[in-house]
């Protein structure tokens, strides 16, 4: 058996290239062999991907490293029967959280993955007149997108993610996001919201490196969690952040939670969406499908 590693080492500001040498490292003492393929440039993972198919064999193994954004391209580019490992090595690291995977022990991490046996997981199958894939963590609309969309932007992400605090700067963008976004509405599975402010389907915890958005939402079933908050008075918004931050959001009458296996949604304007950290946009009309699709996972 062969590993097959697509790795990221930029992941995290460099923290992929510090996972990935500790990793081959190890496996190269262990006598373990492997078959490293490196990003060197955004959305190399669909080539890579390719490239390992085309060689692997039914015995040897994918092992995915990096964060949320890689982690979500390499599985777009996965047959649906492919199983996989993860080693998260990003600024946020949800995915990896979801899992319930160790973000601070590597060689932990790689041998449960070693001994492990194949888990049933689930993932956000998306579908619309433009949009189609799968989301490892959210499909986000309006402040949900702004606020990955300001953060992606900013020169502060990069500063706060050396000093490990990629969930600080999420917050830092989600004030001054908070602050101009305006709400819009849609209609979901027959109900509506008129002044839909933070939108956000979800089919495992975490959100914006961390923070628990969808508390109860499980990765191993195909329960999808859609969190909605209501746009109202800006002093409100900001004293909800810190609830969210220790979910308890839901007991706000601003903050609806919708658990179903399928949503079918329609939004009034154009909006900005986010596919794990990736932002697109969904035209007003168009009818927007969210299912689950099971994929397999050693872990």
């Amino acid at each position: 058996m062969n590993y097959y590693i697509l790795a990221n080492p930029h992941a995290g500001h460099g923290h992929g290239k510090q996972v990935t040498d500790e990793l081959t490292s190890y496996l190269t003492h262990k006598k373990i062999t492997f078959r490293l393929f490196e990003t060197h440039q955004p959305f190399d993972e669909n080539r890579l991907m390719a490239d390992i198919l085309a060689q692997k064999t039914a015995a040897d193994r994918i092992l995915i490293i990096g964060g949320d954004g890689t982690i979500s391209l390499s599985v777009n580019a996965l047959p649906e029967n492919q199983a996989f490992s993860y080693i998260p090595a990003g600024s946020g690291n949800d995915f990896g959280r979801g899992l319930g995977i160790s973000l601070k022990d590597t060689i932990a991490t790689f041998d449960n993955i070693h001994k492990a046996q194949p888990k049933e997981i689930f993932m956000l199958n998306y579908v619309s007149e433009n949009l189609s894939g799968l989301a490892t963590n959210n499909f986000g609309i309006g402040l949900d997108a702004a606020m990955v969309d300001a953060t992606n932007k900013s020169l502060t992400k990069g500063v706060l993610n050396k000093f490990k605090s990629g969930q600080l700067a999420y917050l830092l963008s989600a004030l001054h996001v908070v602050l101009i976004k305006k709400p819009f509405g849609v209609t979901v599975n027959g109900v509506r919201f008129d002044k839909a402010f933070l939108f956000t389907m979800t089919n495992h915890s975490f959100f914006g490196g961390g923070i628990p958005l969808a508390p109860d939402a499980k990765i191993t079933d195909s329960d999808i969690h859609l969190i909605e908050l209501d746009r109202f008075n800006i002093v409100g918004v900001f004293a909800l952040i810190p609830k969210i931050i220790q979910a308890k959001h839901f007991a706000s009458k601003h903050v609806h939670h919708l658990v179903d296996k399928k949503f079918e949604l329609v939004i009034d304007s154009d909006q900005l969406v986010q596919i794990d950290g990736e932002i697109h946009k969904l035209k007003a009309g168009q009818k927007l499908t969210v299912t689950t699709q099971k994929r397999t996972i050693l872990k």
